[in-house]
């Protein structure tokens, strides 16, 4: 029925939409919507939408909705925003909203981890989070503008989440796949997000979780998963571990790699190498 064609579908429209069993406000905003849509091809002042709306006395957190809804169709998403986070709407699909914000990159040419729309709306709306759809774009979007921020916020969420959306921080920052489609790596670099990483604050249980995900899960694909478990051991202590391990072979940089750094650290451990549990 919608967009609809001609004037025989704009009538039959608007009579399904009269003869529905919903209130009259509801009915007033979605005729106040379609009188958006006719507004440009009507050149008069007020618009006739604006006109329509003041006729009926339409509330003013119901027009205020309605235009962000209407803008954010129309890709026009600075102005979208202003409209949903206004303080007089009560928030409506926020959770939708965020996804289409977070998800609109494919009709942009040059959006990137600096845009701050998603971020904006998430602030002053609050939207619940409440799929793991939600939950895991926006931490990826986190994570690529601020590794700590993202890892101190996904503490605040509840219990029951904290391991996907770990993996989800992770995955944004050691996969090859970045937020956005542009150049953010000169402001925000993968090595940088990578030491940040590797110096959070983690408790043992999410220390297993990172572990796990990069020797058995999705991230033992990306292309630093062994240089990172064996340098969170080495940020832990854990110098037996690290010692002993298999594998991170990796290019020699300045003369050392991780076969000549392992071996040292046996000769510095000496017999203790031996002692299982030793943490420097």
């Amino acid at each position: 029925m919608y967009p609809p064609k001609g004037d025989a579908g704009l009538r039959d429209l608007h009579k399904r939409i009269m003869d529905s069993q919903i209130t009259l406000h509801y009915k007033h905003c979605l005729i106040f919507y379609l009188l958006k849509d006719l507004s440009p091809s009507h050149h008069t002042t007020p618009e006739i939408s604006t006109q329509f709306a003041r006729d009926v006395h339409l509330e003013q957190r119901f027009w205020t909705f309605i235009e962000g809804i209407w803008d954010l169709d129309h890709l026009q998403f600075e102005t979208a925003v202003g409209h949903l986070t206004h303080p007089s709407i009560i928030p409506t699909f926020p959770d939708e909203i965020l996804l289409t914000l977070l998800n609109r990159r494919h009709t942009l040419s040059a959006t990137d981890e600096t845009d701050i729309l998603p971020l904006a709306y998430y602030t002053c709306v609050k939207p619940p989070l409440a799929t793991d759809v939600v939950r895991t774009t926006f931490a990826k979007y986190m994570a690529a503008r601020n590794v700590t921020e993202t890892f101190h916020w996904i503490r605040l969420r509840p219990d029951n989440e904290h391991k996907a959306l770990m993996e989800a921080l992770v995955e944004q920052t050691l996969g090859r796949q970045s937020w956005g489609k542009t150049n953010m790596e000169a402001i925000y670099s993968t090595q940088e997000k990578a030491v940040e990483l590797i110096s959070l604050p983690l408790t043992e249980q999410e220390d297993g979780w990172l572990e796990k995900f990069l020797t058995e899960g999705k991230g033992r694909t990306f292309k630093a998963a062994e240089d990172t478990v064996a340098m969170r051991r080495i940020a832990r202590g854990q110098l037996r571990e690290f010692a002993m391990a298999n594998g991170a072979r990796g290019r020699t940089h300045n003369g050392v790699n991780w076969e000549i750094l392992k071996d040292g650290v046996q000769k510095g451990l000496g017999p203790r190498k031996d002692e299982d549990g030793f943490v420097a």
